[in-house]
């Protein structure tokens, strides 16, 4: 007879989901009650055991429009009641969030009924990024209206159909905005300024309009029940007196986004060696095989390695005699500039590149790594970021 193993059923908090800050849970519950109040790990348990259950959905609704409760498969969230009151008397809760396309609630975090109301709230909002929206519609005249003012310029991809109006642009603000952050949390001044009563903050796009002027954001600055505050509903700035009346300083100027210090960072360095790494070139060829054209997927990677070899000995050739046919592109994870290199398996350069090829500086030993290659629209909005490329390969209105 075969051994049985039985499984004990999880109680407390790990019943409820996964516990992303266990070690941390219990103290963080504390730190929000008086020292009379403080409780264990085994009573933290016990209080869940005996709590009840509250199944809400995205909306923050607990039922359904016919009136039956919300059940924990279409809820996007569940919380409880400890029993207990934090120093300011409000009956503090935990919850737990499910995003849309996981199965497994995550949490735990302690607060109000207020707060996790108001971060249900927030979580319903148009974000550009940190930036927010009450409603979609609001986001989307918002785009429309910095798209419509700018130098003429394409901010979609002309075969590439999307739910948002101009995914380039949300892109550039979003990332435009979070390379600003980085450089006020440096100490840097007049990246994100704000309003002397710090109920606004602007900020500058690196944009210009159709009369050359700067584009400039301005941003409410909302503080949240609570505590915490979020940047609402940003609109472009029209003209300077309106940033006088919501209390700017008459010599305000944001500065626009350093992505590079000197200009030969974001220049192909034709004299540099482009470092062939056996691993890497394993890495391009053997695990991103479906980034290559249909027909050379079934190519052997002996085959796919000659082929890429070749076409970047044609893409060096091009460019010692045409320094903008390869481009830079600023890269938000890590806040690098890396190269994109075009690569025409074919060997023709009549029609778009078949991918662009990511390059790596190692301004020390003068040579390039290849690290991956990647879809032409995926690192169009990261090059956006530093310029508009103005070489027809990287074009949105071809390159798809």
């Amino acid at each position: 007879m075969e051994k049985m193993t039985k499984f004990k059923e999880k109680s407390g908090i790990l019943k409820l989901g996964y516990v992303i800050n266990l070690k941390t849970c219990k103290e963080e519950l504390n730190s929000l009650l008086d020292e009379d109040d403080k409780v264990s790990t085994t009573e933290l348990n016990a209080i869940v055991d005996n709590a009840l259950i509250v199944y809400v959905n995205r909306y923050g609704y607990e039922k359904e429009r016919n009136g039956s409760p919300i059940t924990k498969d279409k809820a996007s969230y569940l919380y409880f009641s400890t029993g207990l009151t934090d120093i300011r008397g409000n009956v503090i809760i935990g919850w737990f969030e499910k995003k849309a396309k996981e199965h497994v609630f995550k949490g735990v975090t302690w607060g109000s009924k207020s707060a996790l109301d108001a971060r249900i709230k927030k979580s319903k909002m148009f974000r550009l990024g940190d930036l927010c929206f009450e409603k979609e519609s609001d986001g989307l005249a918002f785009l429309a209206d910095v798209a419509d003012s700018t130098i003429p310029e394409t901010w979609s991809f002309k075969n590439k159909p999307s739910a948002i109006n101009h995914p380039i642009l949300k892109s550039y603000i979003e990332n435009t905005f979070e390379v600003l952050k980085k450089e006020a949390e440096k100490g840097i001044s007049n990246k994100l300024v704000y309003s002397q009563d710090r109920r606004h903050l602007v900020f500058n796009t690196n944009l210009l309009d159709k009369f050359f002027h700067e584009i400039l954001i301005v941003v409410e600055v909302r503080k949240q029940e609570d505590g915490s505050t979020i940047l609402i509903n940003p609109r472009r700035v029209k003209k300077e007196l309106e940033l006088r009346k919501l209390g700017f300083a008459k010599d305000v100027k944001p500065e626009q986004p350093q992505f590079f210090k000197k200009v030969e960072e974001v220049i192909y360095q034709p004299t540099w060696s482009i470092d062939k790494d056996f691993d890497k070139f394993t890495h391009i060829i053997e695990e991103r095989r479906d980034r290559f054209p249909v027909e050379y997927q079934q190519a052997t990677s002996d085959e796919l390695g000659r082929k890429l070899d070749d076409a970047i000995t044609f893409a060096v050739a091009i460019a010692q005699r045409n320094y903008k046919f390869i481009v830079p592109m600023y890269r938000p994870q890590t806040g690098d500039i890396q190269l994109l290199m075009p690569i025409y398996l074919k060997g023709t350069y009549s029609c778009k590149p078949d991918f662009a090829l990511i390059l790596t500086p190692d301004k020390e030993n003068e040579y390039y790594t290849p690290e991956t290659i990647l879809p032409l629209d995926a690192v169009y909005q990261n090059a956006r970021l530093i310029a508009k490329p103005d070489d027809t390969w990287l074009n949105p209105d071809t390159i798809l």
